[in-house]
């Protein structure tokens, strides 16, 4: 019996002796996930009209909600109007990355990422600003 065991214990040793100077395989290949655009949604007719009006924000200043058939957009005094895109009931993004999340039945705005934002520059990522009608 001692024989069998000496046989199958050198053959695990060497088995693992080989394993371990077995060279690693090149030419390895990255497979990579398609990307997938953001996920956007269709408002119901009239859903956009508790979000259309003017906001002020916590600094001040003011922001303009408004639709322009299926497109909806916001613009501060005196820039251009941003296109938002709806992410969410009440949820939209601007392609700069600016998230407005409406709540209180439009009463309240949200804005994330204001440093994306003319009125934000030189403000910390990630800062966020509050609106109300």
């Amino acid at each position: 019996m001692n024989t069998y065991v000496g046989a199958a214990l050198c053959a695990a040793l060497g088995l693992s002796a080989f394993c371990a100077t077995a060279e690693p395989q090149e030419g390895s290949v990255q497979i990579k996930a398609p990307q997938q655009a953001p996920k956007t949604m269709r408002l119901a007719p009239g859903e956009f009209d508790d979000y259309a009006a003017s906001y002020s924000l916590s600094n001040g200043r003011r922001i303009a909600f408004f639709q322009r058939g299926q497109r909806y957009f916001a613009q501060l005094p005196g820039e251009t109007w941003m296109e938002l895109q709806p992410r969410a009931p009440g949820v939209f993004v601007t392609a700069a990355g600016v998230r407005m999340e409406f709540s209180a039945k439009g009463e309240e705005l949200t804005i994330r990422n204001v440093e994306r934002l003319a009125l934000g520059a030189g403000l910390p990522a990630g800062s966020v600003m509050m609106a109300v009608r």
